[in-house]
């Protein structure tokens, strides 16, 4: 037989080519990442295929937990990642640390209960609720971060784009959502409302952890009324882990140690003299 000058060549594919294309659509990037490496190693241990396929099947499942997890907390929108690791606890002795780190096990988010975390500004609340929201992400769930007043804005503009209810649901929708300082500026009867509406359709459906400065007879001066509050305060507290930070302030503490290093500091001795005066030597 032969071939005629148009007949086109068939030429044999790499198998290295038509692995990495097939990888790449099974979305496998660590199997084509590691496959040499791992196999170099499985022949110098002498291990059979079936180690040689475990161990590319771990990295990929460590690798792809991993992506999963940052996507997590891109998805979260914090404004910074904290760790309990970096939590200062013996600053603040009226925090129940067994009941955070047992929160930090996501127990809870997989029950729908809530948290609400108290104290004064600079106690470390938001601290709690980042790290709590970042265990969250590793735990595999989702988590949204926000302020009360940025998601109070967030829900008038989307009542006035006509867009509310993808909002709303995309808010249901999330296991963790952490609304950060509420009570520090209070609300319109109408922002208020839409608040209420996102606590309310969340109730016994997904878990809220809430930080505020303001103790909860103090939340109606936040929603402008007293029947309002009382039926968000009946759905918040239901289920609830209640977080009591009532120490002294981080960022006050840390100012005064920056301000008691700044002052020069008088190193006084005094000695007597001979003559029964005394000397001061700075």
């Amino acid at each position: 037989m032969t071939m005629s000058p148009d007949t086109p060549t068939l030429t044999a594919v790499p198998p290295q080519v038509l692995l990495g294309n097939h990888l790449k659509a099974l979305k496998l990037p660590t199997f084509a990442r590691e496959y040499e490496k791992v196999a170099m190693e499985a022949a110098q241990d002498r291990a059979d295929y079936p180690r040689y396929l475990l161990r590319l099947c771990e990295l990929e499942r460590i690798d792809r937990e991993r992506r999963n997890i940052e996507r997590r907390i891109r998805a979260a929108r914090f404004p910074q990642t904290k760790s309990l690791d970096t939590f200062d606890f013996a600053a603040q002795p009226s925090l129940n640390k067994a009941l955070v780190l047992e929160l930090a096990r996501c127990e809870w988010i997989e029950k729908r209960q809530n948290c609400i975390a108290l104290g004064p500004s600079g106690t470390g609340k938001t601290h709690i609720a980042l790290a709590l929201g970042l265990a969250a992400c590793q735990k595999n769930q989702s988590v949204a971060f926000t302020t009360a007043a940025a998601l109070v804005h967030e829900l008038m503009e989307a009542r006035d784009e006509r867009r509310l209810r993808v909002l709303q649901k995309h808010l249901n929708t999330v296991k963790l959502l952490i609304v950060d300082e509420l009570g520090y500026v209070p609300f319109t009867a109408v922002g208020s409302e839409l608040l209420f509406e996102v606590f309310s359709q969340r109730y016994e459906r997904g878990t809220t952890l809430v930080t505020s400065n303001l103790p909860f007879d103090e939340w109606t001066s936040v929603f402008g009324s007293e029947r309002l509050t009382g039926a968000l305060l009946d759905r918040l507290t239901h289920h609830v882990h209640i977080l009591e930070m009532n120490g002294e302030s981080f960022r006050l503490a840390t100012s005064k140690r920056t301000q008691r290093r700044a002052s020069p500091g008088l190193n006084t001795i005094t000695k007597k003299t001979t003559e029964g005066a005394n000397t001061t030597e700075i």
